[in-house]
């Protein structure tokens, strides 16, 4: 069998055996892209066959998985079939019980030429101990195919396509502005391209449209709150805070997400006084597009060196007196924006 590693090939690999009709017997989904995970899942459950589903195609979740079924489920042929798919869904079988455990051993030891088993992790993350001989088999015998989010030119296309498929063109700056406003998993996009296509009533969507019905991801909305501050707009930043904090985000996840801001502000001050440009900054941070790091960018702009390095300093303390002092998260997340606020006008 061919090896692939737990990188881009096992991905690419996946494709082209579903393709060619010629699936590995043993797979391990995982990954942020639910979206692709499932659409992968369901061409290799068709692989089951028409006619004999309920026999060719058995689905396993923590509820009803048992060594016993599994062992059956595996090892009993399809009817009037090349494949038989078996779906095992959100069980670490790494952390199972030793019964099921030894079951999978067995199972990954032999796999039949018939079988396609497949374990999905959606709500459970994907550690296993890659020091057992659990995971060593899996790995010997098998595929781990991790589904990542997709880089910023590639999602970006997809959009397009998307929008396309509906009827709609759109400009490639305004899929950029989408991802930035409503995060970069496919399977909350898709539900937005939907949307969008649904309100624009021509047949190009503006980036007004986007605006009117797009439902905006938290780390833009501290981007917005963020760049008040560093306009000196300090009543804006406060009801966007009321805003967020109104619709049930915890006070602990909107100051990781200001600390990072204010981070990734003052790197961006950084790189603009030693002359870098946005590909420095998505490779420092990690992005998948220049654009967020474009956006930052303009905004250093606005902001003084010593004031971005006093709000980064600020965020550390409200970080603590978060976690031990008496006040209520609004009031800490409050006294850090006056605070911020107010070193502004000291240090530009």
């Amino acid at each position: 069998m061919a090896k692939t590693k737990n990188d881009k090939a096992a991905y690419v690999k996946l494709k082209k055996d579903i393709d060619a009709g010629t699936p590995e017997p043993l797979y391990f989904f995982y990954g942020e892209e639910d979206y692709l995970k499932r659409h992968y899942l369901d061409r290799l459950r068709a692989m089951a066959g028409e006619g004999f589903g309920d026999f060719n195609l058995i689905e396993f979740d923590a509820r009803s998985i048992s060594a016993s079924a599994l062992l059956d489920a595996v090892e009993s042929y399809p009817a009037m079939s090349e494949r038989k798919v078996v779906v095992v869904s959100d069980v670490d079988i790494f952390k199972a019980s030793a019964e099921l455990k030894e079951a999978a051993e067995q199972i990954f030891s032999g796999l039949p030429d018939y079988i396609c088993l497949i374990f999905v992790y959606e709500g459970l993350p994907f550690k296993p101990d890659k020091r057992t001989k659990l995971y060593q088999l899996a790995d010997k015998n098998g595929q781990m195919v991790e589904f990542a989010r997709a880089d910023g030119r590639e999602l970006a296309t997809w959009i397009k396509r998307r929008f396309k498929a509906l009827g709609k063109e759109i400009d490639i700056k305004d899929c950029d502005y989408l991802i930035f406003l409503c995060g970069s998993l496919m399977s909350g996009l898709a539900s937005e391209v939907d949307k969008i296509a649904a309100y624009c009533k021509g047949p190009v969507v503006h980036r007004g449209e986007i605006d009117a019905v797009a439902s905006r991801v938290l780390e833009t909305e501290i981007f917005e709150l963020t760049d008040e501050l560093s306009k000196g707009r300090f009543e804006a930043a406060m009801t966007k805070l009321s805003d967020l904090i109104a619709m049930n985000n915890e006070p602990i996840v909107i100051l990781a997400v200001i600390t990072r801001h204010f981070e990734r502000l003052y790197s961006a001050k950084l790189a603009l006084d030693a002359r870098k440009g946005p590909s420095y900054l998505t490779g420092l941070w990690g992005m998948r597009s220049t654009y967020p790091a474009e956006l930052m960018l303009r905004a250093a702009g606005n902001a003084g060196l010593a004031w971005l390095r006093e709000a980064v300093k600020l965020c550390s303390d409200a970080d603590f007196a978060l976690k031990t002092s008496q006040d209520s998260g609004k009031r800490v997340l409050e006294l850090l924006l006056l605070r911020i606020a107010a070193a502004r006008g000291a240090k530009r």
